[in-house]
Order: C-alpha cells, then sequence, then structure tokens
C-alpha cells in the first residue's frame, strides 16, 4: 500500500515516471531540461508547471524546500555504492528491489536532508520515481518505487509499485501543452487546477473500463474522457463526478460532444436527423447501439438530450 501527494506538481512528476517507464533518456534535456539554458522542463499532460525529474547531481534527489524525496538514480557500477538493482527480468528492465544507499562523505552538507527525505517517504508511504543510470548520460526509467525498509546498515529498501494498472506504462511521447508565462498567475492557477482535475478525471473512467463506450476500443492513449456536462457548464462537484463521463474513441467523442448522438435513460442511442444513413454506417454507429447506463448518469444524460443533442425533425423518431 503507499499514499499519493496532494500537491499536483509532485503527483504529476510520480504520473510521469509512471507512463515513461522503459524509456531511455540520452543526455539531461528530458529529465531536467537544456544544459545551462536555466529552463527547467515545461508544463504537459502530466505536470501542471515547470519541473525536472531528478538534477542528476546524486542517486538522491529531494526538491529544495520540501520535506520528501522525489526520485533516485541507481546504479548498478562496481564504484560508489555497488550494484543497487536486483532484477526480476532484466530483459524487460522490472526490478525486484533496489538497496538504496545514502551518502556518507564528511563533505556532503546534503547526506543529512537526503536520509531525512528517505525517512519520509517511508513513514508516509510515498513512492519515488526510479532511474537506472546506464552509462554515463545514458538513463533509462524504471516507473515507480516504495521504500519498504531502512536496515540496521542505514540502506533503504525500495520495491516496485505501480500506481494504476489501468496506466500503460509504454506510452513514449510527452505532448507539451502551450507556455503558460503570458497570463496572470490567478489565470495560470486555473488552468492548472482545472488540468489536473481533467487527468484526474480520465484516470478514474480508465480504472473502471478502459474502452470506447459505444465501440469497445481498447488503445487508452487514443481514449478520450468526454464529459455528458461539459465542463464548462459544470460546477466544481459536476467537473471530477466520475458519472459525469464516459470513454469514447476520437469518433465518437466528437459525435457525442458536438450533440450528433446521445443516450436514452436505458442506455439506447439517439442519432440526430442531421446524419444520414451513409454517414452513420461510415461512423459505425447504428440505430440498436445501446451503452450500459446507470442511475447516476440519468441527470447528466437529461441534460445531453435537452442542451446538446441536434434535435431531430422527425416527430416520431424518438
Amino acid at each position: 500500500m503507499f499514499n499519493l501527494p496532494e500537491d499536483p506538481i509532485h503527483l504529476g512528476v510520480l504520473i510521469k515516471f509512471e507512463h515513461l517507464k522503459g524509456t531511455v533518456f540520452h543526455g539531461q534535456t528530458e529529465i531536467k531540461g537544456k544544459k545551462g539554458s536555466g529552463v527547467f522542463l515545461l508544463p504537459d499532460e502530466y505536470v501542471p508547471a515547470e519541473h525536472i525529474l531528478h538534477d542528476l547531481i546524486r542517486g538522491f534527489y529531494k526538491p529544495k524546500g520540501k520535506p520528501y524525496m522525489l526520485s533516485y538514480q541507481a546504479t548498478e557500477s562496481d564504484k560508489n555504492y555497488g550494484k543497487q538493482i536486483q532484477w526480476e527480468d532484466p530483459s524487460l528492465q522490472e526490478f525486484k528491489l533496489i538497496r538504496m544507499s545514502p551518502p556518507t562523505g564528511e563533505k556532503d552538507n546534503r547526506a543529512k536532508s537526503d536520509i531525512a527525505a528517505a525517512r519520509y517517504n517511508l513513514e508516509h508511504k510515498l513512492p519515488i520515481g526510479i532511474l537506472h543510470k546506464v552509462s554515463k548520460g545514458v538513463n533509462r526509467c524504471l516507473g515507480l518505487g516504495i521504500i519498504i525498509e531502512e536496515t540496521v546498515e542505514g540502506i533503504f529498501i525500495v520495491r516496485p509499485v505501480s500506481m494504476s494498472n489501468s496506466i500503460n506504462g509504454k506510452q513514449r511521447n510527452i505532448q507539451q501543452i502551450e507556455d503558460l508565462s503570458h497570463i496572470t498567475e490567478t489565470e495560470k492557477d486555473a488552468v492548472i487546477k482545472s488540468r489536473v482535475g481533467q487527468s484526474r478525471f480520465k484516470e478514474n473512467l480508465l480504472q473502471n473500463d478502459p474502452q470506447c463506450k459505444l465501440c469497445g476500443l481498447g488503445i487508452k492513449e487514443l481514449l478520450i474522457a468526454s464529459h455528458i456536462k461539459p465542463w464548462s457548464r459544470s460546477d466544481s462537484k459536476e467537473r471530477l463526478d466520475f458519472y459525469n463521463g464516459f470513454l469514447f474513441c476520437p469518433t465518437h467523442d466528437a459525435l457525442f460532444d458536438k450533440g450528433f448522438i446521445s443516450f436514452r435513460d436505458d442506455g439506447s442511442i439517439m442519432i440526430s436527423d442531421a446524419l444520414d444513413e451513409k454517414t452513420m454506417d461510415i461512423l459505425h454507429i447504428f440505430q440498436n447501439s445501446k451503452i450500459e447506463v446507470l442511475d447516476e448518469h440519468r441527470k447528466y444524460l437529461r441534460w445531453h438530450r435537452v442542451n446538446k443533442l441536434i434535435k431531430s425533425t422527425n416527430p416520431t423518431k424518438y
């Protein structure tokens, strides 16, 4: 068991480690930003602010001013702390455990704070991101780990964890969102909160049934978390309500969002007369289609039918 942080930036970095599992980084650009630029990694679909995954200065990475440890860079070199990784399956880069040795140098001013941070994670059961230093300048992301104990020798034992079985772990590309520097702090805070909320909303839907509600497409990277009552028209509770959403493939999301289709309380499809038979066939929507609808969905579907569905010109159709 483990806990997740409430801070959206901290949480976002952990989610990013999970998604980047297996990714090989050459150089530091994708880990801490371009060398000498003074610029961190930009906000992206996981982390709603500038950030770094690791500072690449030492094994332990504790963000300045924070009580927790964020990530660890493990090595298999005979130098320094020796081979730290025990592999479950080396070919798949799945580790069984990591022996995380804290810095011990007499002149190392950060040693005490690093150890305190690791103990903080141990006490609060907070995951850490794991990098494997394959060679000089080359790192592989191993996903997430959790510190399960501190030995009498002061070594921290780390086991692998996964935040969600619904997270693929094989996604490689990070799609950056736009720079937020041109807007006010109030506007920026609103954007950050909305994106964190939307990310959590999608993760909740994925955990329940990771496929398109209408056609069954199961490629998670292509699925869209579609609000029944749109985000812009919902209050704060409705925006994060699991029952105010369905997962759709891009085609069916667009049809639902634009009001070309909706659903009755029993889950049977409603198709606008704006779509002719040929178009319906191309888009793979059929009059006998039906989805599972729970009681909690129905108030949102009623809103969608009234406010979004393009009304039929045939009064007998519905």
